[in-house]
């Protein structure tokens, strides 16, 4: 290993909770300010060299006691917001549906099924209901928290934002305003701001109404957008707006800079897979054991199926974890904003697929990362007995592989990362292609017996 390469995840640090030495020594912030707001001497920078936030300094236990990169206690925080309701591996759950907003338009700039904007014209305009807080554009990469308040401004939002933020601001709007606010976030964010909120500040849970919460794709240091700018011929420091869905289900990576704006496909564009290549994603996204967003009382994402692979827009995978989050819904429904169907847990497992849903992998790389002696966040929650973890030498191989690449980032040598998949990772990248046909368009587990598609006629309501 070079010299480098060792400093990609030092050795020694084993598990630091007394502050966020750890955290910043194995590179697993997130963004997520948790830590700024319970240190005020804590700010979020941009690191120069791994292209991802973190704290300015270790701070102490103040910090550590809330960042989601040391621990996150998720039957207790779960307890704390669905007190008495079942801790399944998929989280509490009320109910599982797939949904469609009827408005085309707002379907297709989200590329999903347009959901998130459908609830939030719904929540603002409600008497009980103060604002939202929720992603905005402010230029170029930089987008912070804004507050809404009224329902002609959720058309402004953005759509998914994919690279790495710091969002401290979420947290500054809730203790700036009083009143009663929907809080739309990420999983890894959500775990922040309620270990921040229960841990320093009780008062604030009283002003969180409701929370929306994202199935996560994951995070993806800048290393992802500057590789994919060298590809295309654009100059990465002169971004002046990015966006990564709309035009379809799937989407297209759009950047403009300096004045020139090229489209890429997610699906085909060779450049697209080198450059959003899960090593480019924040190194604590392969922990994660809560891309499902078991904290949140609504969850919005794709619904990547066999049976909606060929749709003409987006369909959204909602869970509803409250009473109250699933008659939002039904009654959205009532008014002609959106069309659903109610599904099973089955098909988030299919969606998201059982290693991501249960943390097969996430689990064993961490118990791996422990055996080297690197930091990395203590967290078990209920999916961990549904887990069936990966074996030993895959674990062994990615590691040994995301340290090779981590390092080929940090020294900016993109274009042999794509020569690099051009060759001795092809086989594996077009074996990729292979698994996605057979299960999305031919529905091989269907032929096998392995599960049941989602009947036709739940379907035909949407476009």
């Amino acid at each position: 290993m070079t010299e480098r390469a060792a400093e990609i995840f030092p050795t020694g640090t084993g598990w630091v909770g007394h502050d966020l030495s750890g955290v910043i020594g194995s590179s697993m912030c997130i963004g997520c300010g948790a830590c700024a707001a319970a240190d005020p001497t804590v700010e979020l920078r941009l690191h120069p060299d791994k292209l991802i936030y973190e704290p300015s300094h270790p701070s102490d236990e103040r910090a550590a006691a809330v960042c989601p990169a040391v621990q996150v206690d998720f039957p207790g925080l779960q307890e704390r917001l669905f007190p008495g309701a079942e801790q399944t591996p998929y989280g509490v759950v009320h109910s599982v549906m797939l949904a469609q907003s009827t408005d085309e338009e707002r379907n297709r700039k989200a590329s999903s099924g347009g959901l998130i904007k459908e609830l939030l014209v719904h929540h603002l305009s409600r008497p009980d209901i103060d604002g939202v807080i929720a992603l905005a554009e402010v230029g170029g990469l930089d987008f912070q928290p804004r507050l809404l308040t009224r329902p002609e401004e959720v058309d402004t939002l953005p759509g998914s934002i994919y690279h790495n933020l710091a969002q401290p601001r979420a947290i500054e709007l809730l203790r700036a305003n009083e009143g009663r606010f929907v809080l739309v976030a990420i999983p890894c964010q959500l775990e922040g701001i309620w270990q921040y909120v229960f841990t320093h500040e009780p008062h604030l849970r009283d002003r969180i109404a409701t929370t929306i919460g994202l199935l996560c794709g994951w995070q993806y240091s800048h290393h992802a957008i500057r590789a994919i700018c060298q590809f295309k011929g654009l100059d990465p420091d002169a971004i002046e707006q990015v966006s990564y869905r709309g035009d379809g289900p799937v989407g297209k990576l759009r950047i403009r800079a300096a004045g020139r704006e090229v489209a890429v496909s997610r699906r085909v564009d060779f450049g697209y897979q080198v450059a959003f290549d899960r090593s480019f994603n924040t190194p604590r996204c392969h922990l994660c054991v809560n891309h499902h967003n078991m904290l949140a009382d609504l969850v919005v994402g794709d619904a990547w199926l066999p049976s909606t692979v060929m749709t003409r827009t987006g369909i959204s995978l909602l869970i509803n974890r409250t009473a109250e989050a699933d008659a939002t819904i039904r009654r959205l429904a009532g008014d002609g904003r959106l069309v659903f169907s109610d599904v099973t847990v089955e098909e988030i497992k299919e969606s998201q697929t059982r290693r991501v849903v249960f943390g097969d992998f996430a689990y064993a790389y961490g118990e791996y990362l422990d055996e080297l002696g690197v930091h990395r966040p203590r967290m078990v929650a209920a999916n961990r007995q549904a887990a069936r973890l990966a074996p030993r030498r895959d674990v062994e191989a990615f590691h040994r592989e995301l340290t090779r690449k981590l390092e080929l980032q940090r020294a900016g040598r993109y274009r042999y990362l794509k020569w690099r998949k051009a060759t001795k990772e092809l086989r594996r990248f077009l074996g990729r292609y292979v698994s996605w046909f057979l299960v999305r368009v031919v529905k091989i587990k269907s032929l096998l017996g392995q599960r049941k598609e989602v009947p036709r006629e739940k379907l035909e309501i949407f476009r």
